[in-house]
C-alpha cells in the first residue's frame, strides 16, 4: 500500500528559503506576537539541532549579540560568526561553567524546542517529557536574566497544567501559544514566558 504524502508547506518554504527546518517559522511567529529576541541580546538555543532557530536567532540579535546552540545531537556549521555551537546533555549541564566559558554573565533569552524521542507508550512518554522540561527550567533558573524571556515547548498530557503553574511564579507573564507553523495533528504547543522575576 503507497505511503499518504501529505503537503507540508512550510517544509517546502524553509527548502526554498534556506533553513535547515520548517520550525523557524515557529519561532518566526513567537517573535512577532511576543518580541521576545532583541538586537544585542544572549540568547542560548536548547535541543539546537538542526539549528533553524539558531539562524533566526543569529539574525535577530546582530553582530553585538550572540546566539549559542546547545544539543546532544551533532549540529552542522553554521554560517554565522555570532554562533557558538556545543554539544551537551541538558540534563547534566554546568550552568555556570558554560557562562564563563563564553564569558557572560547570563543569558538574556532561552529557547527550547526540544523533544524526547517518543516511544508510543504514554506513560513513558510522559516521563520523559517532564524529565526534560525540568531540566529546561533548571538552566532556565540558573542562566537566564533577571526579566529575561524564555519559549519552551511541551504537549498537551496530563502534567501539562502543572507545567505551566510551575512557570507563572517564576515570570511576570506566561503565555500559551500553538504557531501555525505548527502540524495540526501535533500535540506540541509552547509557553512563551516574559520577564524574569
Amino acid at each position: 500500500m503507497p505511503r499518504r504524502v501529505v503537503k507540508d508547506t512550510f517544509y517546502e518554504k524553509a527548502k526554498k528559503e534556506g533553513f535547515r527546518a520548517r520550525s523557524i517559522y515557529k519561532l518566526e511567529e513567537m517573535q512577532q506576537r511576543f518580541k521576545l529576541i532583541r538586537p544585542g541580546d544572549r540568547v542560548l538555543d536548547l535541543g539546537a539541532a538542526p539549528g533553524s532557530w539558531l539562524q533566526a536567532e543569529s539574525a535577530l540579535v546582530g553582530a553585538r549579540g550572540l546566539a549559542v546552540g546547545l544539543d546532544i545531537l551533532p549540529i552542522s556549521p553554521l554560517s554565522g560568526q555570532n554562533i557558538v555551537l556545543r554539544r551537551g546533555d541538558i540534563r547534566t549541564l554546568d550552568v555556570a561553567a558554560l557562562l564563563t566559558e563564553l564569558s557572560l554573565p547570563f543569558f538574556d533569552v532561552v529557547t527550547s524546542d526540544i523533544a524526547p524521542n517518543l516511544t508510543g507508550i504514554r506513560d513513558v512518554d510522559d516521563a520523559h517529557v517532564a524529565d526534560l522540561f525540568l531540566a529546561v527550567v533548571r538552566v532556565v533558573t540558573e542562566g537566564l536574566r533577571k526579566g529575561g524571556n524564555f519559549v519552551v515547548k511541551v504537549f498537551f498530557s496530563p502534567g501539562f497544567r502543572d507545567m505551566a503553574r510551575d512557570l507563572r511564579p517564576l515570570f511576570s507573564k506566561v503565555a500559551v501559544f500553538k504557531p501555525k507553523a505548527s502540524r495540526g495533528v501535533s500535540a506540541e504547543v509552547y509557553l512563551v514566558c516574559t520577564g524574569k522575576v
